[in-house]
């Protein structure tokens, strides 16, 4: 049932066909953004969701299982999950999705993410037990394991799926196949690019076949081997099929929903029935099918806001196409077909670097990219920004591959406008953001932001932005150690400019003052206290860095070690009364405070460094923590000093 509140249309029953990664989008945006929906979504396969485009990784090695997962919020009873049940038909005039088992639920809203499906190979033989066509979990599941007994590999299909299914099977003791049957990762890649590709592949030990194609696979029940046209005959065990995918709309047969090669809709993902829509790799918006993840999820986005009644339209922008292995990986950005486009190139064969940026008026408008290359989400900032290049870029790029003169930066320093997460185009700044707003883990970013759950390739950099933050980065009493030391601070700059106390033997003064300065036994005991104030820090630290009396929490030391910071400060105004002395005793003095400024520092930038959006506090922390130490070591042979020479001269 469909209500009206206000201006927002309040849909009471949603149901979503398919729990790829564009079902589990919409319905976790709808679940996110509105208190009424409720939903029903079907999943065709027996797992738990999971993120199909990393599949790859997961068959490499690089990720287990549970990385993969790809949770749909649990918010009984608004959303009710079939697993392993298919929808068999659809009822558009009463408004029913019928599924397998007969059972039969009514929509107010249905949403079509079905998917796609791997494309006929038209190779004999591909019905055999051995032949995989890679697109699920259970697929990945088998050749994982058929890579651990190091079996021979064929890969049919060399685009970014084909190469990573490639690289991943290949180990030390079996041999991988990668038979090219159009291009080679893209069809935007010129001979040099292809060149330096192949020749990164070969080097990791993947033959690769061009030019003579695989006509049949051999064997009986199981693979023995391929025969190419050539008539050579390749020996292994698996053949794995990557040969592109089509859209699956199977699920608007006997319908009247409108279908070419997907199923047809308009800006707002709406297909040409009321109140049904269509997206992620099922669906054909202005005559081309947008697979990518990238797409996909803009498309969900579109077609919950629509559904709220907060119309988006769906940009139709082509996702980026990239593939990623171990340290290496390649990119296509943007539009490299623009007619008015220049190119400049940049390559190093020795290397495996190629990079081809599309100039147009002095601004990027795409760029191949074959290898590493650590100014690549700045790369992608400016062809979304548009922002112009400085001049003279053009012949240090020539040069040295390189549009900025300023060495291999850490992601903490570059501009907020640098693109960290290709998939969604997430930059720099709004991952300070959300770190400012306490998401301080990959978990969190994951699900604020959507960073880093897509392919995972960047996830190496969200961890240098985290600084790889323990589980309790919010510290306890990080209020108290903030105020004390800003205390501390205070009292340290007082002391070198506030005025001395005075020595005045009045009788309204003589107790408190000449006791303490001038009689011995005063004196020693707010030394000793002093003394025995820093020994104590110094045992509060040494507790930290050995484990034998690592008891209790850190942040309660932290604490207890901030606070004896303080006191230690008012003890020592006590002991010397604002005077910084003479000789030897200035220089102990001098350290003494600069030891105490460096630990106040450090708590300072401590006790802000988990909601704060500058990600250069750690990097202050951590250098005002090396002077800090770097200190310590001169307190012992002052002290002992300045105690020796107090007896001897007393």
């Amino acid at each position: 049932m469909v209500k009206t509140n206000g201006e927002q249309s309040i849909v009471d029953n949603i149901v979503v066909i398919g729990a790829g990664p564009s079902g589990v989008k919409v319905a976790t945006e709808l679940l996110n953004k509105s208190d009424t929906v409720s939903i029903k979504i079907f999943n065709a396969e027996a797992s738990n969701p999971y993120n199909r485009a990393q599949l790859s990784y997961f068959l490499a090695g690089e990720l287990d299982r549970s990385d993969l997962n790809n949770s749909l919020p649990i918010v009984p009873p608004r959303l009710i999950k079939f697993d392993d049940c298919r929808v068999h038909s659809l009822s558009i005039k009463e408004k029913l999705v019928v599924d397998q088992h007969g059972n039969k639920h009514e929509y107010d809203k249905l949403i079509l993410a079905a998917g796609s499906y791997v494309n006929a190979t038209h190779i004999a033989g591909d019905d055999k037990s051995g032949v995989y066509f890679f697109r699920s979990m259970e697929d990945a599941e088998e050749l994982l394991r058929r890579r651990r007994l190091n079996q021979d590999v064929y890969v049919v299909g060399s685009g970014p799926l084909g190469i990573e299914t490639a690289l991943a099977m290949k180990t030390q003791l079996n041999k991988v196949y990668l038979q090219v049957r159009k291009t080679l990762f893209a069809p935007e890649l010129d001979d040099d690019a292809r060149g330096v590709l192949a020749d990164y592949i070969r080097s990791i030990g993947v033959t690769i076949i061009e030019g003579d194609l695989a006509e049949q696979i051999c064997g009986g029940d199981s693979v023995t081997g391929v025969r190419l046209n050539s008539g050579k005959e390749i020996a292994v065990s698996s053949v794995v099929m990557c040969t592109g995918v089509s859209a699956s709309t199977k699920i608007a047969d006997n319908t009247a929903i409108e279908v070419n090669n997907g199923i047809l809709v308009d800006d707002f993902m709406r297909t040409n029935c009321d109140g049904i829509y269509a997206i992620g790799g099922c669906a054909e918006h202005s005559g081309v099918i947008h697979g990518l993840i990238s797409s996909c999820y803009e498309q969900a986005e579109t077609c919950v806001c629509h559904i709220l009644s907060k119309a988006i339209p769906y940009s139709g922008k082509p996702g980026e196409l990239q593939f990623k292995f171990r340290d290496f990986s390649s990119q296509v950005l943007g539009n490299v077909n623009h007619q008015s486009a220049e190119s400049i190139v940049f390559k190093n064969t020795l290397r495996n670097v190629h990079r081809k940026l599309y100039i147009v008026n002095r601004r990027i408008v795409g760029a191949v990219i074959i290898g590493d290359w650590s100014e690549l989400g700045r790369v992608a900032g400016m062809i979304t920004s548009k922002e112009k290049l400085p001049f003279g870029t053009r012949s240090q790029f020539l040069k040295a591959g390189k549009l900025w003169n300023e060495g291999e930066i850490s992601i903490l320093d570059q501009p907020e406008s640098y693109i960290v997460c290709l998939c969604k185009g997430i930059t720099r700044g709004e991952i300070s953001k959300s770190m400012e707003a306490g998401n301080r883990s990959l978990a969190g970013l994951g699900k604020e932001l959507e960073a880093g759950v897509t392919c995972g390739s960047c996830q190496p950099l969200l961890m240098a932005m985290l600084h790889e933050p323990v589980e309790n980065l919010i510290m306890r009493h990080h209020k108290a150690i903030y105020w004390a030391s800003l205390v501390s601070i205070a009292l340290i700059i007082l002391t070198f400019f506030a005025p001395k106390l005075p020595f005045d033997r009045s009788v309204q003064f003589a107790f408190q003052f000449e006791k303490i300065w001038y009689g011995s036994l005063y004196k020693q005991t707010t030394g000793y206290v002093l003394l025995g104030l820093v020994l104590l820090s110094a045992a509060i630290s040494a507790r930290k860095r050995w484990k034998k009396i690592a008891y209790g929490n850190l942040d309660n030391w932290r604490f207890v070690h901030t606070v004896i910071g303080l006191v230690a400060l008012l003890a020592l105004i006590v002991h010397t009364g604002f005077r910084l002395g003479e000789n030897l005793n200035l220089a102990l003095m001098i350290v003494f405070l600069l030891v105490t400024f460096t630990g106040s520092l450090v708590g300072f930038f401590m006790s802000r460094n988990h909601h704060w959006t500058d990600l250069k506090l750690t990097q202050h922390r951590a250098w005002w923590s090396r002077v800090h130490y770097g200190l310590l070591w001169l307190l012992p042979a002052l002290l002992t000093f300045h105690i020796l020479s107090s007896y001897y001269f007393a």
